[in-house]
């Protein structure tokens, strides 16, 4: 198995996710999915800040994630009671319809092939389950756009551009992309993406006071 892209990060993503959007961000994806009781996998994990939402909510949980080193943090947040599977999320551990629901934030565009990870969350998601997904919102969380401190926004070409980018405008020295990069889907690619893994879409939203918004929330059900 390759060295995941998040070994090595974990002390500095930890610190870095702890600010209070993806705070709100957390709370947000956790309000969307609903409340339990059933086994919820928690997708991309990373170092399990979601987790305790997720058993508040009333949820069984578990938690996968590719980076090892991103699940040993997660055992600190994840308590008794809490499964963590190393994984990869292009091809999960799980046997069909394993889940009565599934969760995933910020992790599309860490992905290689988002199609097959959500086809892979509509496979071990059990008929009539939810699939809450929050993520970087794919035209104004773009890694051509940049932020300005006046508060303005900048957008650049590019947008259409599918694939890996790590020196694009909107690459922050300072930010998550800058240490692991950025898978980027344009808005039409994400939406497809969630409806050809054979989801059927219930809610859209675009989370926070952000102008324009930096992250899009999608809750889909599997039919």
């Amino acid at each position: 198995m390759p060295t995941a892209r998040y070994d090595g990060h974990t002390e500095w993503y930890e610190g870095y996710t702890s600010a209070d959007v993806f705070s709100m961000l957390r709370e947000f994806a956790v309000e969307l999915l609903g409340r339990g009781p059933g086994d919820c996998l928690d997708l991309g994990c990373g170092t399990g800040q979601a987790i305790p939402l997720l058993v508040r909510a009333g949820w069984t949980v578990v938690g996968t994630d590719f980076s090892i080193d991103q699940l040993e943090a997660a055992q600190r947040h994840a308590g008794d009671g809490v499964r963590l599977v190393h994984a990869d999320a292009h091809a999960l551990p799980f046997d069909d319809g394993t889940f009565d629901a599934v969760v995933s934030i910020l992790t599309h565009t860490d992905f290689d092939d988002p199609q097959t990870v959500f086809s892979e969350a509509g496979r071990v998601l059990r008929t009539g389950g939810t699939f809450a997904y929050v993520g970087v919102h794919p035209c104004f969380g773009s890694p051509f756009v940049q932020r300005r401190e006046n508060a303005t926004t900048l957008l650049h070409p590019g947008y259409r551009s599918v694939g890996w980018q790590g020196h694009a405008p909107g690459v922050s020295s300072t930010g998550v992309r800058a240490h692991v990069g950025i898978n980027h889907v344009p808005l039409a690619g994400f939406f497809n993406t969630i409806i050809s893994s054979g989801f059927t879409i219930t809610q859209v939203e675009e989370p926070g006071d952000a102008d324009p918004p930096i992250f899009l929330a999608v809750k889909s059900t599997k039919p």
